[in-house]
């Protein structure tokens, strides 16, 4: 498919011209029109996620022409395409487990990024198939691209009793001994349309009989969706970012136990019970019951042990301030994601309802 593109859109994808990212094609990157063209190729794996489409229209706006690898039937990305010129999103059919097909996706891009990632377990694929061999297997075939970039996510470790920590610490490790030039991304908990933060507190202050309050002394720093997206074009445009590793979070730092008062301010869910429980009883409830029983829990017991610490960025780490990005106030979006989880007679409030 990319061979017959480039046949007819020559000066939009050309094989790797670039030989050594010292030679930094990437200050070609300008902000304007989604009309320019900067010449370069990018792959987004995981693209068709959450937080990828975001950074695809980062990408086409600058004029970077994007491939966007899909095991997805065709309404998983088509509204990635309208993101760009005719010919600058590309969709490419691919299988993470055939080497193939990936250097198909990335044989004529002169960066790749891995997105890719998986916080809970399905029968086709473990976290192990997601985060550690499929992220070392678009390393290894990534080798010669002139920037590489691998999100992994915030306090990862080998030695966390959380399933998804390990398998993404452990992808992390792979890919850096693989590209130890390749620049690694570790955003905290992110929040924006269609989260599982926002969106999955709400749900429960609207459909649980009480708000279980566990963690509370934990403190959280969230991220907004579209400022990890702009922190990875920054990198990409900001030089001496090649083997570094960026966390990414907010501004501003929560507790857990203040991050529920704002999910009850905008929902305005005041008549549901708050109970503090514990971390074990949760897991009880989600192993035996919610797991078991829903199609789409609101947690995950690998989840709770993730989040049984602080989701803050490390003294002394590079974060978004390095890059000069700006990051969203959470109060900001809040409101506007939460409101339709209230009762009807509050719907209309545009504050917290009580104060009205």
């Amino acid at each position: 498919m990319l061979k017959n593109l480039s046949k007819g859109f020559p000066s939009l994808i050309n094989k790797r011209s670039f030989s050594t990212i010292n030679d930094n094609p990437l200050t070609r990157i300008h902000h304007g029109s989604r009309t320019q063209t900067t010449g370069l190729v990018a792959t987004v794996f995981g693209a068709t996620g959450f937080t990828g489409r975001y950074l695809v229209q980062l990408l086409a706006r600058t004029g970077i022409q994007v491939v966007v690898p899909y095991r997805c039937e065709d309404e998983g990305f088509r509204d990635l395409k309208v993101l760009g010129e005719l010919g600058q999103i590309i969709p490419v059919r691919f299988d993470i487990r055939d080497n193939a097909s990936i250097e198909r996706a990335i044989s004529h891009s002169n960066i790749v990024i891995n997105m890719a990632g998986r916080d809970y377990e399905t029968r086709n694929f473990s976290l192990e198939d997601i985060n550690v061999h499929a992220a070392s297997r678009i390393a290894d075939l990534s080798k010669n691209v002139e920037k590489y970039i691998h999100v992994s996510t915030l306090r990862a470790s080998e030695d966390s009793p959380s399933h998804f920590s390990r398998s993404k610490a452990l992808g992390e490790k792979l890919t850096r001994e693989i590209i130890p030039n390749c620049t690694v991304v570790r955003p905290s908990i992110i929040f924006g349309d269609e989260d599982k933060f926002i969106n999955k507190w709400s749900k429960v202050a609207q459909n649980w009989p009480f708000i279980p309050r566990y963690n509370q002394e934990h403190k959280i720093q969230p991220l907004h969706c579209y400022d990890l997206a702009s922190g990875i074009l920054s990198i990409l445009e900001t030089p001496g970012t090649s083997g570094k590793v960026y966390e990414f979070a907010g501004d501003e730092v929560f507790t857990w136990d203040e991050f529920l008062d704002m999910i009850i301010d905008g929902t305005a869910q005041y008549s549901k019970l708050n109970i503090p429980v514990s971390n074990d009883f949760m897991k009880i409830i989600t192993e035996h019951l919610l797991e078991r029983f829903a199609r789409n829990p609101n947690f995950i017991k690998d989840q709770i042990d993730y989040h049984n610490q602080d989701m803050t960025t490390t003294a002394g780490a590079l974060t978004l301030k390095d890059l000069n990005v700006k990051t969203t106030p959470i109060q900001e979006k809040l409101i506007r994601l939460s409101r339709m989880y209230r009762p009807g007679k509050f719907f209309n409030a545009i504050a917290n309802p009580q104060n009205k």
